[in-house]
């Protein structure tokens, strides 16, 4: 998977990253529910030369895939070798997804509850974790429940993800889902004011990735048009994209 222009090393796979799914760009809220998690997997990502497993879990929108992209490019950016997999999109290419990862520093796997009942998916992922820990690498990995609760078909993989650590995330609430959002306008380079952000929380999804992706789509099209965005340009773009 091909990283942005400005990134020195590719990562494996055709999956392109997010734009802006960095360390800098993750908001943790105003009372930091998920500061110590991003400080432990910060220093998790410091290891070198050590077979080491973390397993990052939580509900739905609670920023894993973020921090999963932003360990990739930290990663990336240091010239280390990087495999990214998201079985949630990869899942139809078969097993072989989870093969020929021998030369990566960081082996990043995305929602493994995808695959998780699958007697072929569970094997191919046990071998895998063997494999990482052999060639001593770093193996990080999503689900969206405690490692420990998972309902694994096969008891050894069940072992294997409780292997090393595990970071709990929690989700952002509305509060800090808007300020999250405007931090993330600041940081592309333009201002998202109050009735703006006000209106898409009034009239859209309110969980932070669907609300990331419509703040990226009214970023471009305001580059394009050269335009400010404002409540009716909001209207006009997002009606014309069918959000």
């Amino acid at each position: 998977m091909p990283m942005p222009d400005n990134t020195p090393q590719q990562i494996t796979l055709n999956v392109k990253l997010r734009d802006g799914f960095r360390f800098d760009s993750f908001y943790c809220g105003e009372n930091k529910p998920n500061a110590e998690a991003v400080t432990l997997l910060q220093d998790f990502l410091s290891i070198r030369n050590k077979a080491q497993q973390m397993v990052l879990w939580g509900g739905p929108h609670s920023g894993k895939t973020h921090l999963l992209q932003a360990s990739c490019a930290r990663d990336a950016e240091t010239s280390q070798v990087v495999s990214y997999i998201p079985l949630k999109i990869m899942k139809p290419s078969g097993i072989e997804v989870l093969s020929g990862h021998h030369q990566s520093h960081l082996i990043v796997i995305d929602d493994v509850d995808y695959v998780v009942g699958d007697l072929t998916w569970e094997t191919a992922l046990f071998n895998l974790i063997n494999t990482s820990r052999e060639q001593k690498q770093l193996l990080l990995i999503s689900t969206k429940q405690n490692p420990r609760k998972l309902d694994c078909e096969l008891p050894d993989l069940a072992s294997r993800l409780i292997w090393g650590g595990s970071l709990q995330l929690q989700a952002l609430n509305d509060e800090d889902t808007v300020t999250a959002l405007q931090l993330r306008a600041n940081k592309r380079g333009f201002l998202l004011n109050n009735l703006v952000v006000s209106y898409l929380h009034r009239r859209y999804p309110r969980d932070i990735e669907s609300l990331m992706k419509i703040l990226d789509t009214l970023d471009d099209e305001s580059l394009k048009q050269k335009a400010v965005i404002t409540i009716p340009f909001v209207k006009k773009v997002l009606a014309q994209v069918n959000i």
